[in-house]
């Protein structure tokens, strides 16, 4: 090497270097450019300098020269940090993390170590990187003079983690969503990305909104369907990517009001007073929520929309059609109907009103202000006004006029009618001097409606027909009688009789007046066995009338027996006292002898204290009898010749019954038509029609016209049995009251579908019963009672509505207790009782064994009791088998009941055409054994020991609810020992005996009333 090339050291320089006062060199914080070669030159003035050099080695510790401070990775990529060492050699690099050594022979950790000149490269490789890689790394360098590090903070950058989603709030239409941000991977949020689809759609189809603010932490989802049924979730992204789905949010929407209307809404008019309305639900989608019922409003419609819609709630039946009958509808009246669907949230739009119009009825009111005039003897003229077009109930066909003649002895005449399109009518032909009964009804197609009230006319007076009959005969030389008849055809008021004598005829010699209630005039001072004409006229206000027949007689002397009384017809009511009268001349005077024709031969009459002949010859009979009538005779007779007349004696009684059958029912009204009994001699005045509500000792009664044959009664109560009879009266009186019939309005008692479940659910202390499977009947429900009790407890908790829910819950019931309950449900026909046991659960949810139970299937406790239908009865006696029933007083020998009677072992519910009666035993515990001996029991009644006894039907309270028929069991003393030992129903009817058993029948029990079938 060469002579080192030496320069001055700048002293002081930074006072890192200064020159002691010894001369020494001093170096603060030797560096590395510190090293070489040094000289020391010393002079003075003396001498030559004096100069010393020498080798500074400076020795380098390790040093970290070059590494980054901080530096970023994306997960699962690979990653490379390197850092660059200085020092003296060898030099040692080690890598740590977080002051843990890093050992390079892991899978994921590379060390490699170069050497560039006098550094050392050490690199650190991440292959892949994990979010665990985050955070600071340090390399250390080493050598024999000392060490350093650098420290670098990795940041390993991925996709944010999913946020935490959770509902704010649920509506109809929106969700409002809140969410919590996860770890945001190392990289700042840009946005996040919510998506929701319906929960049966896949996620394909979901609706997206993307990019909302990374400053919110909200949002709200709008434009959703009610009542459906979402799955939401969101992603978060950075600049590296999109987290995965956050969790996965499964929300029902609230409901809203259905948006959409029923369906193929339909009308079909029923009856004049109801309509049926039928519907479907609205459109699924447009229904938005569970349809829990209906308003089904409805009007009178007018093209105007001017009356106001009444509304009746329904609650859905489930069914894919629904129908409600709207009943108590005026009649033949167009009515326009709509229906509303209505959720927990509201009621939906209507559907668009159709309309119907009730059938025609007859018409309810009978035409107004009738009047009648007189015009003539033989014409009546008649106007009236038209009923109001709400009372018409159809359309107008006709008016009817009906009218009779009510005779001058009482009896009415032909009853008949005539029909017009005007209201206004003449009626000719009539009777003179008549009094006529008119009644005026209006008719549409349905029938005949109300008949007005009856109105009396009387025809104008007119001159007499001529006397009906004449008679004369010679009471001595001188003396001549004459007898006569009023006219047929009076015409009027007869206000005197002219009887005209004449010798010769027509020359008229001499006229008498008599007395208009007068009937024979003595006619004196004649001559002796001369001829004379003789003949009589009647007068009314009117003039004289035609002329009797001529007749000629000769006054003489010792003149035979003649009798002046006609043959005629004399009728009289019962109970009276009649004279029969026999007037008879003659010289010298006749005797009278009275004869009856029994059968076919006249005999004596038998004079007794009822019949005694008078001195004028005359027939009394007191209290006349039916058995009076006949054919009287009365013969005169003295020593000249004799004559005689026949009496026929009509006695009128009441009239017949009638007989009385039921034509036609609905739920308010019931329908009666009756054929007329023989009148009893005299003409039908009228009906007294008698009606009560089955059990009930009151009677109410309706006047009726004699021309009617049928009559409607209205307002009765839905579901009754009513009570009628029927009298006809005439001149006589009422006659005798017609059979009892009953009917029953349309409609029966509560019942409870078998096909439903009563129990929906069932806790330790709450028990939620299903009442959908009450159905009215046809009738409304009035009124609802429940009550339930622990069986070992007597008193009962009660619950009474007034309306019938679709379903109610019991509440604060005791854990594990087995419970009794019934429930009775009424309207007008009667009531329904359900009975039934049930046991609520334990707190653990495990059934309770039943203490009472009887051994057996354990799927028989459903069956624990059964239900049947009641209707109120009165209390039996001792001696009555039902209220339908009643001993008779002795029959004679050879009568028997008709084969179609039967008879009931115990009294129970009607039926629709009679009243059967059950045995019915709770099946937990009672068996077919037990009904033999209530069968047998019910054989001792002295009423039924010779009756027939048929087992209907039997009925096993299992699951299959099999039937089985056990057939007739005929004058046995108890059911067979093959009868299964099983729980259940049996029904028995009981027949009278045959015929040849007649003499059994004493005691039999027989029907007090007869239901039409």
């Amino acid at each position: 090497a060469g002579v080192p090339q030496f320069k001055p050291i700048a002293l002081n320089s930074g006072f890192r270097i200064e020159v002691l006062v010894n001369g020494s060199l001093f170096i603060k914080h030797v560096l590395e450019e510190d090293s070489g070669f040094y000289l020391c030159r010393v002079s003075n003035d003396v001498g030559a300098d004096v100069s010393k050099s020498m080798y500074l080695n400076v020795k380098i510790p390790a040093m970290i020269t070059s590494y980054p401070n901080t530096t970023l990775a994306t997960q699962g990529e690979e990653k490379k940090m390197s850092c660059t060492a200085h020092g003296e050699k060898p030099i040692m690099v080690r890598w740590e993390k977080e002051e843990r050594i890093i050992n390079p022979e892991t899978s994921r950790y590379v060390v490699s170590v170069k050497e560039v000149g006098d550094e050392v490269i050490s690199t650190l490789q991440i292959m892949p990187t994990v979010r665990e890689d985050s955070g600071f790394f340090s390399c250390h360098a080493i050598n024999s003079f000392g060490e350093d590090r650098g420290i670098i903070q990795l940041t390993v950058q991925e996709p944010p983690d999913p946020p935490e989603v959770e509902i704010r709030e649920v509506k109809d239409r929106t969700i409002a969503l809140r969410w919590t941000m996860g770890f945001d991977g190392n990289s700042p949020i840009t946005g996040f990305d919510i998506e929701s689809k319906n929960k049966s759609a896949s996620w394909d189809t979901a609706q997206k909104t993307k990019d909302v603010s990374p400053q919110l932490n909200q949002a709200t989802i709008i434009d959703l369907h009610p009542s459906s049924t979402y799955n939401i979730r969101m992603f978060a992204k950075n600049l590296i990517g999109k987290s995965e789905a956050s969790n996965e949010l499964t929300i029902t929407t609230d409901e809203a009001a259905p948006d959409g209307p029923p369906q193929e809404v339909q009308l079909e008019a029923l009856s004049s007073q109801s309509i049926r309305v039928t519907w479907r639900a609205p459109k699924k989608h447009l229904q938005n929520g569970a349809i829990r019922g209906y308003q089904v409003g409805y009007r009178e419609y007018s093209s105007g929309g001017n009356y106001q819609f009444s509304v009746i709630s329904v609650e859905t039946t489930g069914d894919n059609a629904e129908s409600l009958v709207l009943d108590n509808l005026k009649k033949f009246t167009q009515y326009g109907v709509v229906v509303q669907a209505s959720n927990s949230a509201g009621t939906g739009p209507s559907s668009t009103e159709v309309a119907a119009t009730t059938l025609e009825d007859v018409p309810s009111r009978p035409p107004e202000n009738v009047q009648a005039t007189a015009t003539s003897p033989e014409v009546i003229s008649l106007s009236w006004l038209t009923p109001p077009k709400d009372a018409l109930n159809g359309n107008l066909l006709g008016f009817r006029v009906i009218y009779w003649a009510n005779l001058p002895d009482g009896e009415l005449g032909e009853i008949r009618n005539v029909t017009t399109s005007k209201p206004s009518l003449e009626l000719d032909g009539l009777e003179k001097y008549t009094n006529y009964s008119i009644q005026v009804l209006t008719f549409t197609r349905a029938g005949d409606g109300v008949r007005s009230e009856q109105i009396y006319t009387r025809t104008k007076e007119d001159v007499p027909g001529p006397p009906a009959g004449v008679k004369a005969a010679a009471a001595s030389n001188s003396v001549v009688f004459v007898s006569w008849l009023p006219p047929l055809k009076v015409n009027g008021i007869i206000r005197k009789y002219t009887v005209f004598c004449s010798n010769p005829h027509p020359t008229v010699s001499s006229e008498f007046e008599a007395a208009p209630d007068v009937f024979f005039y003595r006619i004196p001072n004649l001559s002796r066995n001369r001829q004379y004409s003789i003949w009589v006229v009647a007068v009314t206000a009117a003039g004289r009338g035609n002329a009797s027949e001529i007749i000629t007689v000769k006054p003489m002397a010792e003149a035979p027996a003649q009798i002046l009384t006609f043959n005629r017809t004399v009728t009289t009511p019962w109970m009276r006292d009649i004279v029969l009268p026999c007037k008879a001349v003659g010289d010298p005077s006749p005797t009278i002898k009275w004869l009856k024709e029994i059968n076919g031969t006249p005999a004596p009459v038998v004079i007794d204290s009822r019949r005694s002949v008078h001195g004028n010859g005359s027939l009394v009979i007191r209290t006349v009898k039916a058995e009076d009538s006949g054919n009287y005779t009365c013969v005169a007779s003295n020593s000249f010749g004799s004559d005689k007349i026949v009496l026929n004696l009509q006695v009128q009684v009441p009239p017949d019954q009638p007989r009385l059958t039921v034509t036609k029912t609905t739920t308010t009204s019931i329908t009666l038509s009756w054929i007329p009994g023989d009148n009893g001699g005299s003409s039908i005045r009228g009906y007294i029609l008698q009606y009560s509500e089955d059990n009930s000792e009151q009677w109410g009664n309706f006047a009726i016209s004699p021309s009617e044959r049928s009559y409607r009664l209205e307002n009765l109560k839905c579901g009754t049995w009513y009570k009628f009879t029927l009298t006809a009266q005439n001149a006589v009186g009422p006659g005798r009251i017609s059979e009892i019939i009953e009917a029953k309005t349309h409609g029966k008692e509560p019942q409870y579908s078998k096909e439903q479940e009563l129990f929906t659910s069932i806790n330790a202390t709450r028990v939620k019963l299903n009442l959908n499977g009450w159905n009215n009947g046809g009738c409304p429900i009035t009124s609802f009672t429940l009550e339930y009790r622990p069986v070992d407890l007597p008193t009962w908790t009660t619950a009474q509505r007034t309306s019938l829910t679709k379903s109610y819950i019991l509440y604060d019931l005791q854990e594990a207790t087995w419970y009794e309950l019934q429930m009775k449900v009424y309207n007008s026909a009667g009531y329904a009782e359900k009975r039934v046991k049930f046991a609520t659960l334990s707190y653990d949810g495990n059934p309770t064994a039943r203490r009472t139970a009887k051994a057996g299937p354990a799927a028989r406790n459903r069956y624990a009791s059964q239900w049947t239908l009641n209707r109120p009865h009165p209390p039996v006696s001792s001696h009555t088998l039902s209220t339908d029933w009643r001993l008779p007083t002795p029959r004679v020998a050879g009568s028997v009941d008709k084969e179609s009677d039967s008879y009931s072992v115990s009294p129970s519910q009607d039926t629709d055409r009679a009243r059967s009666s059950m045995v019915s035993t709770e099946s937990a515990s009672s068996t077919y054994e037990e009904l033999a001996r209530a069968y047998e029991h019910a054989k001792m009644e002295e009423q039924l020991r010779h009756a027939k006894f048929t087992i209907t039907e039997c009925f096993i309270s299992d699951t299959s609810s099999e039937q089985m028929t056990a057939g007739t069991n005929d004058y046995t003393d108890s059911l067979t020992s093959s009868t299964p030992s099983e729980s259940g129903i049996c029904r028995f009817t009981a027949s009278p005996p045959k015929p040849q058993d007649v003499s059994r029948v004493m005691n039999m029990a027989v029907p007090k009333a007869h239901r039409p079938g």
